[in-house]
This record gives C-alpha cells, sequence and structure tokens, in this order.
C-alpha cells in the first residue's frame, strides 16, 4: 500500500460519526469553558480531518440544543442558574415517567444483596432507570437532557454533599418492589441541585473544572 493510501483521511461518512463522537465526548467532559468558542478548523485540525465533517457535526449538536451557534461561529452553552434549575427538574420529570413505565411493564432489577455489589454511579442508575422503560422517544429526550447536564457532574460533587449512602439508597430503591421509595429519593437528589443551580454554574467556570482530553 502507498504512504498516500496509507495518510489518506476516513470515508467522509465515517469521518462524519467519529467527529460527532469525539465533540458529544468533548462536551460531556467539560474541556471547554462556558461560553468558550468551538473554532472549527481548530477541532479539524486536532482530529486530522478536514473542516468539512467537523461543521456537519458542530451543526448537528447545534440543531440537538447541544451547543449555541452565533453567526458562523459555534460555542459551548454557558447556562444560568435558572436555566440549569430547569434542566434539573426536567430530568426528574423523565425519570419519574420513566419509573412508571418500567413498574408498568414489570421490567424491575432484583435488588442488589450488599451495598459493594450496587453501582453507585448516579448517572449509570439513572440511564438504567430510563432504558428499563422501553420508550425509544423518552430515551432520546432524556439523552439529550443528560448530555446538557453532564458538563456539571463534577462540580455537583463538590457542591452538593452526596455521600455515598445516599446513592446505595437510590440504587437499592431502585430494585425494590415499592416505587414510592425510588420517587421520594429522585426527588431530594434533585432538589438539593436545584437549589444550588447557581451556585454550580458559578463554579463551573473555574478552570480545574477543566480536562485537557478531546
Amino acid at each position: 500500500m502507498s504512504a498516500s493510501k496509507e495518510t489518506s483521511l476516513p470515508p467522509r461518512r465515517d469521518a462524519f460519526a467519529h467527529t460527532l463522537q469525539t465533540l458529544r465526548h468533548r462536551l460531556r467532559q467539560g474541556v471547554d469553558a462556558p461560553g468558550a468558542p468551538l473554532p472549527i478548523n481548530g477541532i479539524a485540525s486536532e482530529l486530522r480531518l478536514s473542516p468539512t465533517p467537523v461543521r456537519e457535526a458542530l451543526s448537528r449538536l447545534a440543531g440537538e440544543g447541544l451547543i449555541d451557534k452565533a453567526g458562523p461561529n459555534y460555542l459551548r452553552p454557558k447556562l444560568d442558574g435558572p436555566t440549569l434549575s430547569e434542566l434539573y427538574a426536567l430530568r426528574l420529570i423523565y425519570l419519574e415517567a420513566a419509573q412508571g413505565l418500567a413498574a408498568r411493564l414489570k421490567a424491575r432489577a432484583t435488588a442488589a444483596s450488599s451495598v459493594e455489589n450496587l453501582d453507585l454511579s448516579a448517572e449509570t442508575l439513572f440511564a438504567r432507570l430510563v432504558g428499563r422503560s422501553a420508550d425509544q422517544t423518552l430515551l432520546a429526550a432524556y439523552q439529550r437532557c443528560a448530555d446538557q447536564l453532564a458538563p456539571f457532574w463534577a462540580v455537583e460533587v463538590e457542591i452538593v454533599d452526596d455521600g455515598i449512602e445516599d446513592i446505595a439508597r437510590l440504587a437499592e430503591a431502585e430494585g425494590a418492589s415499592d416505587t414510592g421509595q425510588l420517587k421520594v429519593l429522585l426527588r431530594r437528589y434533585h432538589r438539593r441541585r436545584i437549589a444550588a443551580a447557581a451556585l454550580i454554574v458559578r463554579e463551573a467556570s473555574d478552570p480545574k473544572y477543566r480536562t485537557p482530553m478531546i
């Protein structure tokens, strides 16, 4: 195989899919500061691609509401406290809707036998709960909301005092036959974040929450 073929760019469809996946990861990890530009040429250079798939991926993400577009430029959204608060409230609505659907489908998980066996990642727990609803429209809506909230996970850990016991109780309630306790815990979890939304937004601008990965 010639050197020119070895260094050639991937097919356009593959390049777009790769770029879209990479940018989603970049946004979820909070690589860029809130409100920071997402330069097409700079990202294309980092990914060793032409600007076209980058432009197309950014356009897709803007259409999903995950980034902002100002003229020809794309930016990571800079949320304010009330908007972040609304996103937390929206996620709670999706989770409660999924909980009801999952219960009706009897798609309940068996409670883990010990705290050591529990998945203590709230993000994973929430995704699992929505997935059990078997409602693809709800799942897509939830995932969009989850992607918008993902950059704030690290800040939440610093601001909101959720002990390991709190998350363990959430995971245990997920598998219980009585869904009332899970609803109570989900509401408590989200009300804490709704109350702290303004502080979370303010702290999210701190460079210590940036990560170098793309």
